[in-house]
């Protein structure tokens, strides 16, 4: 049997050795994840052209609203035209707008799709995973048996 030693330590985990001395149903109705949403290929387009398109739509709604918070700034609260709280008030307006817009064009293309996917298969799998460990007795309330590796199994010799 190899053994794999990583960092000086051994990082060999053998399976369990003493089986559940429970019974396990195991459920018939699979439940399948959903497909990945998947984008539609297009000829001449690719991430570079997504990061232009996002720049040209952005870029005018971000100085537009910086713009606006600027003449707040100076109609309502008396900022001096020409001071650093001007300039940014105007840039704090940009930056939230310009943050705002990323935030949904991430979630709503096709690359915020397949991530929103990912994260909810993982919390699928995990909750999976759970309820996996809970009918064979191996999570930690105290519940069911928490399996120890003896000396042997984490590859000293006896």
């Amino acid at each position: 049997m190899e053994v794999i030693q990583r960092n000086g330590r051994n990082t060999y985990v053998p399976a369990l050795r003493d089986a559940p001395a429970q019974v396990v149903e195991v459920e018939t109705n699979w439940r399948e994840l959903p497909t990945a949403p998947i984008s539609a290929p297009m000829p001449y387009s690719g991430h570079v052209d997504r990061a232009k398109g996002f720049s040209i739509a952005t870029g005018p709604l971000a100085g537009v609203v910086g713009f606006i918070v600027l003449l707040i700034g100076i109609s309502a609260f008396g900022v001096p035209l020409l001071s650093v709280g001007a300039l940014l008030l105007a840039l704090a307006g940009f930056a939230m707008t310009w943050l705002i817009a990323y935030g949904l064009h991430t979630f709503v293309s096709a690359d915020g799709a397949l991530f929103l996917h990912t994260i909810y298969a993982w919390g699928y799998l995990r909750r999976e995973q759970s309820e996996r460990f809970q009918r064979y007795g191996l999570h930690n309330s105290g519940q069911g048996s928490n399996p120890t590796l003896t000396e042997r199994d984490r590859g000293g010799q006896s």
